[in-house]
Parts: structure tokens; sequence; C-alpha cells
């Protein structure tokens, strides 16, 4: 019987296309939003330390 050859695919370049485009997608982020970054940086840090705060609230009620 014969086996049949499954190509295999290489991912490596595919990765490396991903962390270039990713990567300039990040260097030019505050080009295309401007002064709306500093209006979503400020919202994103406000949410965090409110789920901080609340994660500090759960802990000290679960252990106490």
């Amino acid at each position: 019987m014969k086996k049949l050859a499954v190509p295999r695919t290489d991912v490596t370049s595919l990765i490396s296309n991903a962390l270039i485009v990713s990567a300039v997608a990040a260097a030019a982020t505050p080009l295309f939003l401007g002064d709306q970054l500093v209006v979503i940086v400020s919202d994103v840090a406000r949410h965090c330390s409110l789920l901080l705060q609340e994660v500090s609230i759960s802990l000290q009620r679960l252990l106490s």
C-alpha cells in the first residue's frame, strides 16, 4: 500500500510576519489615535484599579 504524503506547513514565517505587523501596529497606535489615546488609557487604568479593588475585597473576605 502506498502512503500519501501530507504536506507540512511551515508556520515560522507566518508567526514572524504576525510579530512584525503587531509591532508596527503598536508603534503606530499613538499616531492613529492622537488625543483619544489619553482617554482610552485613563479609562483602562480606572477599570484596572476597580478590578484590583474588587479582588482585594474578595481576598479579604475569603481570608477573614
